[in-house]
């Protein structure tokens, strides 16, 4: 017996009208879902490709200006491979160092110096140390093209693009630079040789008093030496010139006696070892004099710090002795200090004159004291300048070594000593100097000079 059939129930095995149409209508619904989604997403793909259009033209837009600022900027900038050959120069570099268009193919990194060698320890330390600040730059040589050769500056930096170790040096030329560093030290020189003859010409009065002072002495001794001579020569007289022999002896002994020749014999020896020590005093203060004037030399030698001292306390010497006594205490091991033995000698002048000022300043009845001290350190050595005199108060203290700064009344002072003193010590010998001082107390300056100086720091 046969089942009951459905009215949509079609004999044949196919679907019923109703199941096609329902069919189609879901067909239909999914291709409008599709084409919706379809429209989404290219507006979405759309709307990305003109982000990345955007992105592109600004990265281009970058791209052309750091192009532009790399080849306009002043300094030269090279980028060079692991083995540094050149594989781009902006124009500056091109310029500076006279490149041909084809530097790419040919130059290295090694033939923009006149001695690399001095520049690969350097290029060396970089490669190995990524702590290595970068703005750290170098001085060097530069070598044109043409075999010319020029100061440079130089940095270096380490990178990695692409898998590639690459190396960019920047470049600046500093002829300029250095021409007026040496026109600038030739000023510095000139002021502070024009400053030493200044304080020369202002001891020059006391100096001529030192000098006269043996002359005048040395005067007196040879008068008498004259006058002795004289008459000795009238007793050597009756010896030689004497055609009687009787009476020879009482008139010898007679004109002895008259001329005083005991007292001859005993005096002459004494003006003469006084004359010669005149003339020592006096030869030692031409000689610490022209030690003091003497301009000196650029390049730093070694020179005896006790010695220094020594003569500039002779070159000072009238304008201390009547206001105090000056006490040194030298230590015999100090190590010979390389420098610049004039500039050195011109700040020790300066403190004792200040130090014999300060004394005299203070209105004190009794002779006022100065001690010099030296004494050698690990690595440095170190000179200490006191005095009891009238002291400085903080304000005064903190502005001492400002240029043209000084408490003296005008015409006394020019309120430059101190100040080359400072540029002396801390720039020309990378040492330093220090001053404590108490009102109604006294000053106390201590400077230390390192042993070793480096070549650079002029």
């Amino acid at each position: 017996m046969r089942a009951l059939q459905s009215d949509s129930y079609v004999e044949d095995g196919g679907l019923t009208p109703e199941i096609l149409q329902a069919r189609l209508t879901r067909e239909k619904l999914a291709r409008v879902e599709a084409e919706r989604l379809l429209e989404e997403k290219s507006r979405e793909l759309y709307s990305t490709n003109q982000v990345l259009q955007k992105v592109a033209d600004a990265v281009e837009s970058q791209r052309v200006q750091l192009d532009a600022i790399l080849e306009n900027t002043s300094t030269g900038i090279v980028l060079a491979n692991s083995e540094l050959g050149l594989t781009r120069a902006n124009r500056k570099a091109i310029i500076l160092f006279d490149l041909g268009i084809d530097y790419f193919a040919e130059d290295k990194v090694q033939d923009l110096f006149d001695n690399f060698e001095t520049v690969r320890p350097i290029f060396e330390q970089r490669v190995q140390d990524s702590h290595w600040p970068d703005d750290t730059m170098h001085e060097s040589v530069g070598k044109r093209a043409d075999g010319s050769t020029f100061p440079l500056e130089f940095g270096l930096n380490c990178i990695e693009l692409d898998g590639r170790q690459l190396s960019v040096w920047i470049f600046r030329d500093i002829s300029k630079r250095k021409r007026e560093e040496a026109k600038r030290q030739t000023l510095e020189r000139e002021l502070s040789q024009a400053q030493k003859m200044e304080a020369l010409g202002t001891l020059a009065s006391g100096v001529a008093h030192e000098i006269n002072t043996p002359i005048q002495y040395i005067s007196d001794n040879l008068r008498f030496l004259q006058d002795s001579f004289s008459e000795m020569s009238e007793l050597i007289d009756i010896v030689t010139k004497s055609e009687n022999s009787n009476g020879l002896f009482d008139a010898f002994v007679s004109k002895a006696e008259e001329i005083d020749l005991e007292f001859l014999k005993e005096e002459a020896p004494l003006s003469i070892q006084q004359s010669l020590d005149g003339i020592k005093q006096v030869a030692s203060i031409v000689n610490a004099i022209k030690e003091f004037s003497h301009p000196g030399s650029d390049e730093k030698a070694e020179f005896d710090l006790n010695k220094l001292i020594e003569t500039t306390l002779t070159v000072t010497r009238n304008q201390w002795k009547y206001v105090a006594d000056v006490k040194t205490e030298l230590h015999e091991e100090v190590p010979l200090v390389k420098g610049h033995s004039s500039d050195i000698n011109q700040v020790l002048l300066n403190l004792v004159v200040n130090a014999a000022d300060a004394i005299a300043s203070s209105d004190r009845d009794e002779m006022g004291k100065i001690s010099i001290s030296t004494k050698a350190l690990k690595d440095r050595v170190q000179i200490i300048v006191s005095d009891n005199g009238s002291g400085m108060p903080n304000d005064v203290r903190q502005r001492i070594f400002d240029p043209f700064y000084t408490t003296k009344a005008v015409g006394k002072g020019t309120g430059q000593g101190l100040a080359i003193a400072y540029s002396i010590i801390k720039q020309k010998h990378n040492g330093s100097i220090e001053c404590d001082s108490l009102v109604g107390v006294g000053t106390t300056f201590t400077i230390d000079l390192p042993l070793e100086q480096s070549e650079e720091l002029e």
